[in-house]
């Protein structure tokens, strides 16, 4: 269809290649000015692109992101050493040459105010250049920008690599460092080498693979854009989906059966066809041949300042310092076509009076801009009224300048008309800092010259803009961040006013799993963007308690529909290596309700003609046909009373029972099936678990406490006992006379005691279990009581919900059967007044309003007699089988009641936890059983 556009390149994106100087690796002195140090190190980089790192003797490898890159420069740009002992460790005095030419800068930093340096010297000049052109290449690549989950998960294990110890060998601490967010997960990982897998139930009979037919399915229904046109771009077919599959999938025994595994899909997922933008939107996609005026303008304003206008630091510095315009100037010229061939526009706000330094300011301009600075207008493009302006394309490497030319002064007039003159020919100037003694120059992208005139130029070059519809569903999200905290996902739209939407959308926090949270939820519904090429989708991921940890800005006209891998990104937009969110995206073009029915036919015809063949046939069973009533009135000419007494309402049978289902009352058990009920009932088991509970812990607390009592009797018992015998044998030394039976006595009279205590402390224990029974068992009786009347209220309004519903279904038919019958009586009145134009052409039109009066009270007394008869009927059935199924409501769940605790009230026994847990698992078991037919349902 027409919202979507094919992938065309216009410049052939160039992948990333190293060259083989910098894999093996080059000499360099590494230098700080702020330590004063040197040290030699070896400067590499990895095979893929993705670090810069540097060894030096001690075998310590310290890495650089190359994505962090900003610039790499050599020569006069760089930093040089300033202070002597540095100039003495790196040896200046005895270099041939210039020593800036030796120097490799690379700037690094989150944007182009926070930045740093990182200084090296080469011993040759060729190094220094080479190292520069190639650092910078690999950092300003789009793809290595916006690389794909499987180049990501590439890049951290190479991170791995290069991190190695003395011996070469990864140490793990460097994976616990990566993964802190659970330790035993990573070192079961370790172990295992395997994964947790979820979500299995996919392929041929759910089994752990998909066939051909299946993923070729799967890609044309799912990963492909449905606003393509099938004839310019087919459908895959299975022989390309089998040279896909044989790409991913890593059995040889899958390929040769036409089968891919779950880590060849997953392989598949993470690839970098399957990104969420495609690569032909990073390059640049658009037609570049339009006048410039047609065009946005990416500028900058105000560069001399640290941050925002209103944000940025306060520095004397920036106030008090003043840039040489030559030094600007030069600078322009350096790095203006660095990143892009297309035309650098400067705005210059002249504040120099003197035509002296204007001429010095052109000059300088000329000899160092040379052939890059446009000073004719071109032979095509005259200024002149009309005619438009160059386009970008035909001015690729060159620089404009905008400036404003003073009008000629007039010879005579008044002094008010010069003061007017002199006010039209000033320019007001918005900037944050105005100083007039210097000039300002600041380059702009394509853009300053159309700030007033950008209302009055095309947004698009065409005519007509196609609206899309888009949804989001965020299903899970790997490696958010190191800690063990919830996170949850925000949903932003920006664009027009109409497209902006401010959390749109947030899901639910997970619960302390920052490793692979799932959500899964609804997907989220854009149904109408206005302007897809200005709006942007923002996905955010923010830690339960608000922190920000990584987000991600798409343009919505670049997204690619489908399951998806987003990687997520810092606040200055730099690329974080693991965090990323799985997604599905549906995009299609917007379509309002009132035209939803054309669309669909359009869009599958076959079904279309189906759907009307059958309201057809069913419009035909509505209407009575000519022929067949003449045969109905052949087959009673015998018998006139039968005639009119039977015909009628046999036609309005057949006329209710084609459009009338059958409408049936709800069963008690269907209603116990309502989600209303099943909750209900979960939250009578809660009730009833915690009494239980609770009356548990109270007899574990009584228990504790009467041992602690036992056991006090018997140490007491034990202690005098032990002191009795000591005494006996001490007095019988002395005292012969008290013999062994007065010990013996003691001791008796002592367990006496002691067996006394306990017997009152075991029957003081029995009583109190008893209580607490019997007080457990009244407990649980007023508690269920007042379940059931919850359940009779809760089943009484579900029924009542349920009898409300058929019965406004009911009126709906009854309304969808008036009006066929006023259509029946529309066609017959037309049949009969053609007759009678074809037959009795005398008639009078007074006849023929006659004509039509009779058939219409003879139609409308028969027929809708006889219906609303039958609605009636209906209708009190319906009440009375609802009446009937009431009254008998609350002596069935009594019954159901009492058979449960039946039990309880006969048993004597103090087993309290397995009768009535028992109980309420059946309940607990007939509520789940009742959700899952419920889920069943909604998943058919």
């Amino acid at each position: 269809m027409a919202g979507a556009q094919p992938g065309v390149h216009a410049l052939q994106l160039k992948p990333v290649r190293v060259s083989e100087s910098l894999k093996r690796g080059s000499r360099f002195m590494k230098w700080d000015e702020d330590s004063s140090t040197v040290t030699p190190v070896t400067l590499r980089v990895d095979p893929q692109g993705y670090f810069l790192y540097w060894t030096d003797q001690n075998k310590e490898t310290d890495l650089l992101d190359i994505t962090y890159i900003k610039d790499a420069r050599t020569g006069k740009c760089t930093k040089t050493p300033k202070e002597a002992k540095l100039r003495e460790l790196l040896d200046v005095g005895n270099l041939v040459g210039r020593i800036e030419n030796r120097m490799l800068t690379v700037v690094t930093g989150p944007d182009m105010v926070n930045i740093q340096y990182l200084n090296f010297m080469a011993f040759q000049e060729d190094v220094a250049k080479e190292w520069a052109d190639e650092l910078f290449s690999l950092a300003s690549n789009l793809l290595a920008q916006n690389m794909g989950r499987e180049s990501c998960l590439e890049k951290a294990f190479t991170r791995l690599k290069l991190q190695t110890n003395q011996e070469g060998r990864i140490p793990v601490k460097n994976i616990f460092r990566m993964f802190s967010t659970d330790r035993k997960r990573v070192e079961t990982a370790l172990e295992s080498c395997n994964l947790p897998a979820g979500r299995v139930s996919i392929g041929a009979k759910s089994r752990s693979y998909l066939t051909v037919d299946q993923m070729t399915e799967f890609i044309n229904n799912k990963q492909r854009d449905p606003r393509l046109n099938e004839i310019l771009y087919p459908p895959l077919k299975p022989e390309q989906t089998q040279l896909l599959m044989e790409k991913f999938e890593p059995s040889a025994a899958g390929i040769q059966k036409g089968q891919i595994s779950v880590e060849g899909f997953a392989r598949y997922l993470i690839s970098e066809e399957n990104s969420v933008i495609p690569p032909e939107k990073l390059d640049q996609s658009e037609d570049m041949s339009f006048p410039l005026s047609h065009y946005f303008i990416n500028s900058s304003h105000n560069t001399y300042l640290t941050g925002t206008a209103i944000n940025c630091s306060d520095k004397l510095n920036s106030f008090q310092s003043v840039l040489v315009f030559q030094e600007v100037i030069e600078a322009i010229a350096e790095c203006a076509f660095k990143t892009s061939p297309f035309p650098v526009i400067l705005s210059f706000e002249n504040h120099v009076d003197s035509p002296k330094q204007q001429a010095k300011m052109a000059e300088y301009c000329r000899s160092i801009f040379g052939d890059a600075l446009l000073t004719e207008t071109l032979e095509k493009y005259p200024l002149e009224s009309g005619v438009p302006l160059p386009s970008p394309h035909e001015l690729v490497g060159k620089i404009l300048i905008k400036n404003k030319k003073s009008h000629p002064k007039p010879s005579d007039g008044s002094t008010k008309k010069k003061l007017s003159e002199q006010a039209s020919n000033t320019n007001s100037d918005s900037s944050s800092v105005f100083e007039p003694s210097s000039p300002s120059a600041g380059p702009a992208g394509i853009t300053h010259s159309n700030l007033h005139e950008s209302s009055r130029q095309s947004l698009v070059m065409c005519l007509y803009v196609v609206y899309i519809s888009m949804s989001l569903q965020i299903i899970s999200g790997q490696f958010l961040t190191d800690k063990k905290v919830g996170v949850y996902v925000e949903i932003d739209m920006f664009g027009l006013p109409v497209d902006t939407r401010r959390k749109a959308f947030k899901t639910k926090t997970s619960q302390s799993n920052a490793i692979n949270p799932v959500w899964d939820e609804e997907p989220i519904v854009f149904k109408k963007v206005v302007l897809p090429t200005l709006a942007s989708l923002r996905i955010a991921v923010y830690e339960e308690g608000g922190k920000f940890i990584g987000h991600r800005i798409i343009p919505v006209s670049a997204i690619r529909p489908g399951y998806r891998y987003i990687g997520l990104r810092n606040e200055k937009n730099q690329a974080l290596t693991l965090p990323a969110i799985f997604v599905y995206i549906e995009v299609k073009d917007y379509v309002p309700d009132t035209f939803a029915d054309v669309i669909e036919a359009l869009s599958n015809p076959i079904r279309y003609v189906n759907l009307m063949e059958q309201r057809s046939k069913q419009l035909a069973a509505l209407t009575l046909e000519e022929g067949e009533e003449e045969k109905d009135t052949k087959e009673v000419e015998t018998s006139p009373d039968l005639q009119r007494s039977t015909k009628p309402a046999a036609k309005t049978e057949d006329l209710i029972q084609s459009v009338l289902t059958e409408m049936e009352a709800q069963t008690v058990e269907e209603l116990k099936q309502q989600k209303g009920f099943v909750r209900e009932q979960r939250r009578h088991y809660k009730e009833m678990k915690d009494l239980v509970k609770k009356h548990h812990k109270k007899t574990t607390e009584m228990i504790k406490e009467h041992t602690a009592k036992y056991n006090e009797i018997q140490h007491d018992y034990l202690r005098k006992r032990a002191v009795l015998l000591k005494s006996a044998k001490r007095d019988g030394k002395k005292s012969p006379e008290h013999g062994p039976s007065f010990f013996e006595q003691e001791l008796a009279n002592l367990d006496q005691d002691s067996g006394q205590k306990l017997s009152e402390l075991k029957e003081q224990q029995q009583q109190q279990l008893l209580n607490l029974r019997q007080e457990q068992y009244y407990s649980e009786k007023y508690l269920k009581k007042e379940h059931i009347k919850q359940v009779i209220e809760k089943l009484t309004a579900i029924a009542e919900e349920s009898q409300s519903n058929q019965m406004k279904k009911i009126k709906e038919l009854c309304e969808k059967e008036k009006k066929e019958l006023k259509k029946k009586m529309d066609k017959k009145r037309q049949e009969k007044i053609n007759e009678a134009k074809s037959k009795e052409k005398h008639l009078t039109e007074e006849e023929k309003l006659e004509i039509n009066r009779s058939y219409v009270n003879e139609v409308v007394q028969i027929t809708c007699t006889e219906y609303s008869d039958l609605c009636w009927q209906l209708q009190n059935d319906l009440d009375q089988e609802y009446q009937d199924k009431f009254r008998r409501l609350p002596l069935e769940i009594q019954e159901f009641v009492q058979e449960s605790t039946k039990r309880k009230t006969e048993d004597g026994e103090p087993e309290v936890l397995p009768s009535s847990s028992s109980t309420l698992e059946k309940l607990m078991q007939k509520g789940a059983q009742s959700e899952d037919d419920m889920e069943e349902e909604k998943k058919d």
